[in-house]
């Protein structure tokens, strides 16, 4: 029997709707609706980004930034993800995206396949295909990081992984891939991507979109998380090329993380959707990271609801979208270049980033601080940084499963709950109907 990827649902929408954002060409006789235009391919790759699934939101959950408001009435749809049910859970609990990933990765297939041939020779052509390819490479990329282990080159490559599937077919065998695989097309996705995009900058509103240094700051991020660090510095430098700026919170304007920021790369990630602002009271253990007199991100990432802390970074406007930003960039750099044992250079990074976010008071206590870190200390000490810097950016639970996994307690209705350390929970089973629809997962 055919294993099938897709629900019977989501098959009937790729076939018979394709993309609903835009018109579409002809239907031919068999029924299946085919794109011929630039306009199509664009409505394609439109379509191919608005099912990409918003899991950062999800994660967080799973952290050590949040504990659960049991007063809201949708706390009994994610309880079992904040304990880390992950085995029996409630059939109320919202299940983590599997297919939406595929889904997302089907128009990507069909871009890739068909747009060379179907496309007028052209920069706009190039553009889209680079998208494709982009794109299809970040769906991946969060497939591993949730179902699969952290990525070490050359000591786990064969480790077990997502499947890999190339050509938009919708039912055939998908066995499961390695890590090593998996990355492996990542890298070249994005080198061919590389050799494709040619905007620079979309208009706020289209940011969502790939654009030159989008493809080199998620190029850092994948050689980031796989310990890459030289390749890591070298993917940053390029995406600062375009931009550094940095919003300065001595004259404040607008979060970062706001698609309208000046330090804005791409925005298509929902870091922080209704529910979880409604649910994510901030854990104790992160406000204390702060020097919540001096530290200017203090008073403009958290605010007060009655008895509960909460976090800024939710605008029910989808404004607070960030996939990557400048900020995050400098800090891949300070870690990358930490560990090629390039300290001092990696605390000068580090001292520029915080000289926006600290007041004149804080920035000197805060220099003296770094300046007196050396190895281990300094590395914990900037890693806590990244933590007051990026908070509910869906970041996190990243950074726990690459670094430590470290044991991490959650309390609910009067009982704790403990994920270990290097728990095997750190990595997500697949969900129930996907293994039900490929008994090879």
């Amino acid at each position: 029997m055919k294993k099938i990827i897709y629900s019977t649902a989501t098959i009937a929408i790729l076939i018979f709707s394709a993309v609903s954002c835009q018109r579409y060409l002809d239907i031919t006789p068999t029924g299946v609706v085919i794109p011929k235009s630039l306009e199509d391919y664009r409505a394609l790759v439109t379509k191919a980004y608005s099912v990409y699934p918003k899991q950062k939101a999800r994660v967080t959950y799973r952290t050590d930034e949040m504990t659960l408001n049991t007063s809201s009435s949708y706390a009994s749809d994610y309880k079992d993800i904040y304990i880390w049910n992950d085995t029996n859970p409630d059939p109320s609990t919202v299940a983590f995206p599997y297919g939406d990933f595929y889904n997302s990765i089907f128009y990507c297939n069909h871009i890739i396949k068909n747009g060379v041939s179907d496309l007028p020779e052209g920069a706009e052509k190039n553009q889209i295909l680079g998208e494709a390819y982009a794109l299809r490479a970040l769906n991946y990329f969060e497939l591993s990081n949730l179902y699969s282990d952290v990525y070490v080159k050359g000591q786990n490559d064969a480790s077990p992984a997502v499947p890999l599937i190339l050509e938009p077919k919708l039912e055939g065998d998908f066995p499961k891939s390695t890590l090593g695989k998996v990355y492996e097309q990542i890298l070249s996705d994005l080198n061919k991507a590389e050799q494709l995009i040619n905007v620079s900058k979309f208009d706020a509103g289209l940011n969502y979109r790939f654009s030159q240094p989008a493809l080199h700051a998620f190029k850092a991020r994948v050689y980031q998380y796989s310990a890459d660090w030289n390749n890591a510095i070298t993917e940053v430098n390029k995406a600062l090329s375009y931009n550094n700026s940095l919003e300065d919170f001595n004259d404040f304007k607008v979060l970062p993380v706001s698609f309208k920021s000046t330090e804005s790369i791409m925005n298509l990630d929902f870091n922080v959707d209704a529910d979880l602002n409604s649910l994510a009271n901030v854990s104790p253990s992160l406000l204390k990271l702060y020097d919540q007199q001096n530290d200017l991100r203090f008073a403009r990432y958290f605010k007060k609801n009655g008895s509960r802390t909460l976090t800024t970074k939710y605008s029910s406007s989808s404004e607070f979208k960030c996939s990557f930003r400048v900020g995050e960039l400098m800090l891949i750099k300070a870690e990358a270049l930490a560990k090629t044992n390039n300290e001092g250079e990696s605390k000068k990074i580090l001292l520029a980033l915080a000289a926006k976010r600290y007041n004149a008071v804080g920035i000197s206590a805060y220099q003296s601080k770094i300046n007196s870190l050396v190895g281990a200390a300094y590395y914990t000490e900037l890693l806590n940084e990244r933590l007051r810097e990026t908070c509910f950016e869906g970041l996190r639970w990243y950074d726990l499963r690459r670094t430590t996994k470290p044991a991490i307690t959650h309390s609910l209705e009067g009982k704790d709950y403990l994920l270990n350390q290097s728990d095997p929970r750190y990595t997500l089973p697949y969900p129930k109907d996907a293994r039900l629809r490929n008994p090879a997962l």
